[in-house]
């Protein structure tokens, strides 16, 4: 129960912080049409086929996802090492990741992050495009890096952890 709630502080945490350009941009600016076609547009992005998504991973070498920092990145998110730890500390009976039914539900779980953090790339990415459209460019810097932060690296993430899986799972044969 403790680990979920400091879940939930971190997601709060994380989509407050960088959520705030997008949402600053958009109630500074007026809400327009193109937000909702930018919205429209990143939900299909989420409705794409699951083999859509292999084609952006940039990897299939975890030392790749190591050097661009994940690990490092991964200790401060939900269900991170940090998270992790606190709750095997306090709760023996925390599942992790040791066999093929747990990796198949771990599966699962990061394919849903990565759709949804996929969705919210692209609506960034959208109004980085219109606030540089719009000569905006110091809204679009700070619209970019929080895309970086909540969407590029969590999608790194979740790329990084499948190869993880894939490997437990290739080792458990």
């Amino acid at each position: 129960m403790k680990g979920s709630i400091i879940n939930q502080f971190i997601n709060f945490f994380w989509t407050i912080l960088c959520f705030t350009p997008v949402f600053y941009y958009w109630m500074d600016n007026g809400i327009t049409r193109w937000l909702y076609v930018f919205i429209m547009f990143s939900l299909v992005t989420g409705v794409l086929p699951p083999n859509i998504f292999k084609y952006f991973q940039i990897s299939y070498k975890p030392v790749l996802y190591e050097h661009l920092g994940v690990r490092f990145i991964q200790k401060f998110v939900q269900d991170g090492t940090y998270i992790n730890r606190a709750m095997r500390k306090n709760n023996a009976g925390h599942k992790v990741v040791n066999n093929r039914a747990n990796a198949g539900k771990y599966m699962n779980t990061i394919a849903m992050y990565e759709r949804y953090h996929f969705i919210c790339f692209m609506f960034s990415v959208f109004t980085f495009v219109y606030a540089l459209f719009n000569k905006q460019n110091g809204a679009a810097v700070f619209i970019m890096i929080a895309n970086i932060i909540y969407n590029v690296y969590p999608i790194l993430l979740q790329q990084y952890n499948k190869l993880r899986i894939r490997r437990l799972l290739r080792q458990t044969q």
